[in-house]
């Protein structure tokens, strides 16, 4: 299944509201066959959630984000690198 990080613009949200969009997401998952949350990095103080979820394809990710109710501004595919590849790969 494709990987892909979704750039979230959030502004200065509340962790409450991360809260409930959170919720939100994970509730509306189940609609969507193949979607899968992997993790999340929110940058409080940058406004932004970058997330990382695996996926059929971008669209899906898009009419995810629509029926959620959470912003999704920019949607890449993306390979994932860790550090044991390349240390015992």
């Amino acid at each position: 299944m494709p990987l892909y990080r979704i750039r979230r613009d959030v502004g200065e949200i509340s962790q409450e509201d991360l809260d409930a969009a959170s919720f939100r997401a994970i509730v509306c998952a189940p609609q969507f066959p193949g979607l899968k949350w992997v993790r999340s990095y929110w940058d409080r103080f940058g406004g932004r959630l970058d997330c990382i979820y695996e996926a059929v394809n971008a669209e899906q990710l898009e009419e995810h984000a629509r029926v959620s109710r959470i912003p999704c501004d920019e949607v890449s595919e993306v390979t994932e690198m860790l550090p044991d590849t390349y240390l015992h790969g």
